[in-house]
């Protein structure tokens, strides 16, 4: 199997943690991160507020964690990526998951240390290149691309949507309002709007650091700026904005796009309904029950299609709703991501 190190064992890393315990697609036999008690990491990869806890026997084990009656995995508290042993360990790609910006220019030095290939969960535009699956996956080149970015939740849940729309019937504008839950950086109480990516620096727009579980927060999304680096042809076609919601897990999209095409209700539905059924990856879901968000929570698939809602006016304007656990369905595209990898290292040989 795939030999994979993660850096950054947060919210994200854990998830993939956790989704690769389900699927055994690769070894993480190295895992680096600033939290210097190793106990403390075994202890939040074990018992999750979101999740829920794991049967599996999940302990500090000297320098590493035990999973089981597995190996130990080795644990590093290095502050910077670069600073890992991540070739002692013949790691083939490493993912980060830290969502630090400075890793990124030092990420690229493992390349000259025989890794094959390092996964940023974010989208930085110094990238070699952006894949989100079940959009442009073809296009990634194992040898030519290092340095290779998942981009984010958001754009993992609108993007294919997006394609699959223009290849059909054509989009013409559209506007998008993600409702995104609190995350780790944000206060409980008024406070520094400290930026995650940029430690130590004070994020400019201050209603960031205002309490995250008493109010709707309004703030701009990069979601569409995302998107862009796989779907050239959303540039200036689409108005976006986010709110910042008291929920801990699974984001939502309203979306309203005008076609090119007639279209109808129907023939939408129809549409995404063909998709799902011959997809490779979990990447659509489509959904006519009477759900509300708790009720997508650990759902792997990057978007789900909520067509309750799903509407085409006379102007030709298709409204669609998508729901998106943030962080397991999101982490679960990295996770098949690295998997497409070996494949493709299978396919150089």
């Amino acid at each position: 199997m795939l030999r994979v190190g993660i850096n950054g064992f947060g919210r994200i890393g854990r998830a993939i943690f956790r989704i690769n315990m389900e699927k055994k697609l690769f070894n993480v036999v190295e895992i680096n991160d600033v939290n210097p008690s190793i106990d403390n990491m075994a202890y939040l990869l074990k018992y999750d507020s979101i999740y829920g806890r794991l049967a599996n026997s999940i302990k500090g084990c000297g320098d590493g964690i035990c999973v089981d009656d597995n190996a130990p995995i080795r644990i590093y508290h290095e502050e910077a990526i670069d600073g890992v042993k991540w070739e002692k360990h013949d790691i083939d790609v490493v993912i980060d998951a830290s969502g630090i910006n400075a890793n990124l220019q030092l990420a690229r030095k493992l390349k000259a240390r025989g890794i094959k290939n390092c996964v940023v969960t974010h989208s930085p535009d110094d990238v070699d290149i952006t894949i989100i699956l079940g959009v442009n996956e073809d296009k990634l080149d194992s040898k030519k691309n290092f340095l290779i970015s998942s981009s984010i939740c958001d754009a993992n849940a609108f993007s294919p949507v997006m394609n699959v729309l223009h290849r059909e019937f054509g989009i013409e504008h559209g506007f998008l309002t993600t409702l995104h839950p609190w995350l780790g950086f944000q206060n409980l109480l008024d406070g520094p709007s400290r930026s995650f990516a940029y430690p130590g620096t004070i994020h400019k727009y201050f209603a960031l650091g205002r309490a995250s579980t008493e109010a709707l927060i309004p703030k701009t999304t990069s979601c569409i700026t995302a998107s862009s680096k796989v779907l050239d042809f959303l540039d200036d076609k689409f108005q976006s904005l986010s709110y910042r919601v008291p929920t801990p897990i699974v984001s939502s999209a309203d979306i309203s796009v005008k076609l090119t095409k007639t279209v109808t209700k129907e023939s939408i539905i129809q549409l995404f309904e063909e998709e799902a059924a011959k997809q490779t990856f979990k990447i659509f879901r489509n959904n006519l029950e009477p759900l509300i968000s708790k009720d997508f929570t650990g759902s792997a698939y990057s978007t789900i299609l909520d067509h309750r809602w799903t509407d085409v006016n006379k102007f030709n304007y298709v409204k669609l709703i998508l729901w998106y656990d943030n962080e397991w369905g999101y982490s679960s595209r990295v996770v098949d991501l690295v998997a497409f990898l070996e494949g493709l290292y299978k396919n150089n040989e």
